[in-house]
């Protein structure tokens, strides 16, 4: 072959290749990791995988219910996500004799019985397969076609949030101060923009830091972290994450009843911010959060096994209440110091309940700023993928999909 022939043969290459790779980036497969420039390739490259950089993902899903999971597992295709079921419970199937002893008389609804359950086994999954972490999701959970670089940007602030102290373990980005136990809604606590932490990928760090127990990426609603009445939780930093284009405008985040609102949030951080910090006890609803298999063994010891006396996301929440705190005691003590749970939320939430035509989820329908929305629904989720599935099933780009939450001045696409 002459040179000039081998010269053709290498441009027609050149260009074959460059037209695969733009045929790749228009195709919705692609769509889970387009945000903004500035965004694009920053944090842990695990987190591109097809379990988020955790080393399961778990979806609790009732067998009766195949409606659900036909749709999850779509939704779970066209994001390139890998699942694993667990098998929900219900209630009735629940007896008295395998529920703590402290639930004894307490008015606990049959369907809180069956998600108790459903959890506990998830957490004993966790356990058993000696997992270093899984995210956990219910079977009506949602979340944008570009999941997978928000998570990238949750995994640096969550990164920066439990920075390594100089022993090698992690701790709080600021620490405990006694003049400042009692903050007024968050409005004084420290908060540090994910662009201002230190550089360094830190590649013997797992994607999201070490030492948490629970990252609660999926929730109702939650408030900023105020004082901290136990006085053993250290304060810690808000970490924002601006010019979140996932973010919904102002306008439609709305306050829901099992939350404080959202206008702390709205207040005192500018347009598209998204907030991590330490969970609150305003933390609602539990479709999506990851544990560590510190964080599982804790759980499922103090709840399987010690109490359960509502709602396993009022449980979760308040981990760290004064009862829980004092049943957990003897089994978390490093040097004889007591080792506080570690729990990190992300405000506005990544997953979200996914609310079908009428309302369709199992658990409530749409409270607060979006009470009384009959429509088909995401909270908090602008590309929602359970609002995209047709369109993405058929391969259509980023370009075509619908966001439900658009800009005050654009209309619906």
């Amino acid at each position: 072959m002459s040179h000039r022939s081998r010269a053709i043969v290498s441009i027609a290459c050149f260009v074959a290749g460059w037209l695969w790779l733009a045929s790749l980036l228009r195709r919705g497969d692609d769509t889970s990791t387009r945000l903004r420039p500035q965004w694009v390739g920053k944090g842990p490259v695990e987190v591109l995988n097809s379990t988020l950089g955790f080393q399961k993902i778990l979806v609790i899903n009732l067998p009766s219910r195949t409606d659900r999971r036909d749709a999850m597992a779509l939704a779970g295709a066209v994001t390139n996500l890998t699942f694993d079921w667990v098998a929900g419970v219900s209630g009735d199937d629940v007896p008295e004799r395998v529920l703590p002893a402290d639930s004894e008389g307490k008015q606990i609804s049959t369907g809180n019985k069956g998600s108790w359950r459903a959890h506990m086994n998830a957490l004993r999954r966790v356990v058993e397969l000696n997992l270093t972490s899984a995210l956990i999701l219910e079977d009506d959970a949602d979340w944008d076609i570009r999941l997978k670089t928000q998570l990238q940007v949750v995994a640096l602030a969550s990164r920066g949030f439990l920075r390594p102290a100089k022993s090698g373990s992690s701790r709080p980005l600021a620490g405990h101060s006694p003049e400042r136990e009692h903050l007024g809604n968050g409005n004084d606590a420290t908060a540090v923009s994910v662009n201002d932490l230190p550089a360094g990928r830190q590649p013997s760090m797992p994607p999201y830091g070490d030492h948490w127990d629970v990252l609660w990426l999926g929730h109702c609603g939650t408030d900023l972290p105020s004082s901290d009445p136990s006085g053993v939780q250290q304060q810690p930093a808000l970490v924002t994450i601006p010019d979140d284009e996932t973010v919904p405008p102002p306008a439609h985040l709305r306050p829901h009843p099992f939350a404080r609102p959202d206008e702390a949030l709205r207040s005192r951080f500018p347009p598209h911010t998204r907030v991590v910090h330490r969970v609150t006890p305003g933390t609602a609803c539990s479709q999506a959060y990851a544990v560590s298999q510190r964080g599982a063994r804790r759980l499922l010891w103090l709840f399987g096994t010690e109490t359960m006396t509502t709602g396993w996301d009022f449980l979760l929440r308040h981990w760290r209440t004064k009862k829980a705190k004092t049943a957990e005691e003897p089994s978390r003590t490093r040097l004889g110091v007591p080792v506080p749970p570690v729990c990190l939320a992300v405000q506005p939430p990544v997953f979200g309940h996914h609310y079908g035509k009428g309302g369709g989820s199992d658990i409530t329908a749409p409270g607060g700023g979006y009470l009384g929305s009959e429509r088909e629904m995401t909270p908090y989720v602008r590309l929602s993928v359970r609002m995209n599935l047709g369109k993405l099933a058929r391969g259509d780009g980023i370009s075509q999909l619908a966001d439900q939450w658009p800009e005050p001045d654009e209309t619906d696409r």
